[in-house]
């Protein structure tokens, strides 16, 4: 964590200024007009903000002569995506890839409590915008690996893991990722990745959450219907009591085609297994304008098996920050009953065990109105 220490005294957003300003001596693209605009929306922000900084790299590339590094992947169809990430139509709610972990590197996170969340999520931007100048797989491989990450999106995650089980070091293993998708793929996802979390530091508003809910089972997880609660409705296994849901996690679950799930699967091989790889989704919750702030619940249902928890965060206006997570036990409840029912016992950090899982969820303090979160589901050994 020492990268992240010149920073510690700065705000959230003079901490994504800092990103910013960065990114506009690299590329030669201010994001900061964009970000502070009062006319775009959200989601606007977000697209608009994506498309210029990937195409200020690939100008920057193209003028410096390392375009030709910018091959496509072996494995991977990559015009759809940056069809995609560059198109003007905008939803209601930006998607996030999921991020990959070594089991060790997960394990790690997973135990983290109070300013440890803060000072990760902190660590993982700053690791993204030097991952955003690298010019070459080999040079985004280090920037990933320093990260403790594996892969960016599922895509690029398990042609890394094919590299680890042909018995590449996990560096070549990352770069192999890399290759797979292509690096303009690569580079392209880790712009969605890092505007998320410059969107998150970057706006005023206080009463606002970053979560990220690790999958440490072997289970294919999907909030069913999820769009249909981003702004409070009560119609899918998302809920917003207050404010909305800016950015949620979403990948496919192989290629742009596939079916599109919320966290992956582990990829597990043995207890202890250098090769074994965790999955992590990335929300981004925001409150609305008035004396509210974000508060919500989601529930994650397996697309094979009746497994299914509910993880629940609060950055009230006035009362304490909190969360909460659980298994749940047959159908899902009228969401905002379970809403209110998690709110109730929300703590600023919970740590469970339920037969064979065991279920975390942590925010970084019960004060302050830019809160970081992490949860957990883990499957316990036999």
């Amino acid at each position: 964590m020492q990268l992240i220490d010149r920073y510690s005294h700065l705000s959230p957003k003079q901490f994504a200024e800092v990103i910013i300003d960065n990114l506009h001596t690299s590329f030669g693209v201010d994001l900061k007009p964009i970000f502070a605009s009062v006319e775009l929306s959200v989601d606007q922000k977000a697209r608009r903000a994506r498309a210029a900084l990937f195409e200020a790299i690939l100008s920057e590339a193209d003028r410096s002569g390392a375009l030709l590094d910018f091959a496509p992947g072996t494995d991977f169809d990559e015009d759809p995506f940056v069809k995609q990430l560059l198109a003007e139509e905008v939803g209601e709610v930006e998607i996030e890839p999921n991020l990959a972990l070594t089991q060790g590197d997960a394990n790690y996170v997973m135990a983290m409590t109070g300013r440890e969340i803060h000072t990760y999520l902190y660590t993982l931007t700053k690791r993204m915008e030097n991952m955003a100048n690298a010019k070459t797989a080999g040079q985004l491989a280090v920037e990933m690996v320093s990260g403790g990450l594996v892969g960016i999106g599922i895509p690029m995650a398990v042609g890394a893991i094919k590299g680890l089980r042909a018995g590449m070091t996990l560096l070549n293993a990352v770069r192999a990722g890399i290759t797979s998708v292509g690096l303009k793929t690569a580079i392209g996802v880790v712009v969605v990745a890092l505007v998320g979390f410059l969107l998150y530091l970057f706006l005023d508003n206080p009463k606002k959450i970053l979560g990220m809910v690790i999958n440490n089972t072997d289970e294919d997880f999907v909030v069913n219907n999820w769009r249909k609660g981003i702004d409070g409705a009560k119609d899918g296994n998302l809920f917003m009591e207050h404010g909305h849901m800016a950015n949620f996690m979403q990948d496919s679950e192989e290629g742009l085609q596939s079916r599109q799930i919320q966290i992956k699967a582990r990829a597990f091989f043995a207890e202890n297994d250098p090769d074994n790889v965790i999955f992590g989704g990335i929300y981004f919750a925001d409150r609305n304008f008035g004396l509210r702030g974000s508060e919500g619940v989601m529930v994650f249902t397996s697309t094979t098996t009746s497994l299914s928890f509910a993880h629940q965060f609060a950055v009230p206006y006035t009362n304490d920050n909190g969360t909460n997570i659980r298994l749940i036990n047959g159908a899902v409840p009228d969401i905002q009953a379970l809403y209110r029912e998690m709110y109730e016992t929300r703590k600023v950090q919970v740590d469970a065990t339920d037969g064979d899982y065991r279920l975390r969820s942590g925010v970084n303090d019960a004060r302050g109105g830019v809160v970081g979160c992490i949860a957990s589901i883990s499957k316990l050994s036999a």
